[in-house]
């Protein structure tokens, strides 16, 4: 989705996109309830994430997201052709009854995101009765208090980031043979050799994995991961 006046203000913008979302779940029965994951493409964002939060925050409060479940998430820097502030994506469930169950999954090595105002899930599980799904947000190399480590070395900070993956993974049972999709983030194009000699070495070579090139929502973070696992149930 795509704000529908793209002279309008970064705020309002975004604000009109997390409308468009609703909008759209309202057509099919749903609302902002059901949202478990969140993508957000923001062009320069760099220069705005912290607007772009605060929006956030407007929207997640008007709607009493912040008493129920507020959903995994990644957000971006990342341009586009119509030179929106932002592009989005949403990914909702509604279960037909009580044997699908969605909740929020803490993270093993950091800290809650919304302890220092960025206000995603560090991961998200849906619990079906055929599989169980994990739902990592994007991340990075952060510490548990929340500020980010190991600047300026781009093979520390991987390290990092997949180490608090994989504790997530861990805390649900998981591995990394679970994982059915990742998307690696790159400050720089060519930190993606480091990763794959890093996969390598942690035998993630055949993981199903693309890298981007993008801005992380810090400028001191040089790498990013998203991804979901899921497993059957016997």
């Amino acid at each position: 989705m795509s704000p529908r006046d793209r002279t309008a203000g970064r705020t309002e913008q975004t604000l009109d996109v997390f409308r468009q979302m609703e909008e759209a779940l309202n057509r099919t029965g749903m609302d902002f309830s059901h949202v478990v994951r969140t993508w957000f493409y923001n062009n320069s964002l760099l220069d705005w994430y912290e607007e772009f939060n605060r929006a956030r925050d407007i929207f997640f409060a008007s709607r009493g997201v912040f008493d129920r479940l507020v959903p995994a998430s990644t957000g971006i820097g990342s341009g586009n052709r119509e030179n929106a502030a932002l592009l989005a994506r949403a990914f909702a469930i509604r279960p037909k009854s009580g044997r699908v169950t969605v909740k929020d999954i803490p993270s093993p090595l950091q800290c809650s995101a919304q302890d220092y105002r960025s206000s995603f899930s560090r991961a998200v599980e849906v619990d079906h009765p055929l599989f169980r799904q994990v739902i990592v947000s994007g991340t990075a190399s952060i510490a548990p208090g929340g500020e980010s480590v190991h600047l300026g070395d781009i093979d520390k900070q991987t390290e990092l980031s997949l180490d608090v993956i994989e504790a997530i993974l861990k805390s649900r049972g998981m591995g990394w043979k679970d994982v059915v999709r990742a998307v690696a983030y790159f400050k720089d194009k060519d930190y993606a050799s480091h990763y794959g000699k890093i996969a390598l070495r942690r035998g993630l070579s055949i993981m199903p994995c693309i890298g981007i090139q993008a801005d992380v929502c810090r400028d001191n973070l040089l790498f990013e991961m998203e991804l979901d696992a899921a497993v059957l149930k016997a």
